[in-house]
């Protein structure tokens, strides 16, 4: 008896596994349907594809030289930048050294008199072509700004005669 539930079951375990695979083989084996292209369509899609190719390499090239671009550009970027901040720098120091010197400047105007005063006093003599005094003259100018104007009088003892000026001094 143990030979026939032996033989049962292995006629029972091939009868499930035929079964197994009638039913589940087409699902497992089914491919998708085939589509048929002719062969302008073959040429279409070549030439669709190396036009593709031909454009991806321009775009690969242009990539690599944007790129080579930009780094270019940020080198100068950064070179920019350090001497910007050099400019700076020499701007700040130059500020300073002016700064200094204004108050040199300052303190020196104050320490000194006036080169020039503010009023000039002249005594004059007419001496003719002999080297004989023939004459006088008395001057005031007063300082204004920088230039002067003023009077001066004059006497010549050989003419008798007497002159009155106004004079303008830059």
């Amino acid at each position: 008896m143990k030979k026939s539930k032996v033989g049962y079951l292995i006629i029972a375990f091939l009868s499930a596994w035929v079964l197994a695979h009638f039913f589940f083989l087409p699902a497992i084996c089914s491919a998708e349907p085939a589509y048929m292209i002719t062969e302008a369509e073959l040429t279409t899609l070549e030439q669709n594809s190396n036009r593709q190719l031909a454009i991806s390499s321009q775009l690969a090239a242009e990539l690599q030289t944007a790129r080579e671009q930009l780094r270019v550009s940020e080198q100068e970027s950064t070179e920019a930048k350090k001497q910007i901040e050099q400019l700076q720098n020499q701007l700040f120091e130059l500020e300073a050294l002016s700064k200094n010197q204004e108050d040199l400047l300052q303190q020196t105007q104050k320490s000194l008199r006036p080169s020039a005063p503010g009023v000039l006093r002249e005594i004059g003599a007419k001496i003719n072509v002999d080297h004989y005094v023939t004459g006088i003259s008395y001057g005031v100018n007063r300082r204004i700004g920088s230039k002067y104007i003023g009077f001066r009088g004059e006497y010549d003892w050989q003419d008798k005669q007497a002159g009155l000026w106004v004079t303008y001094a830059y």
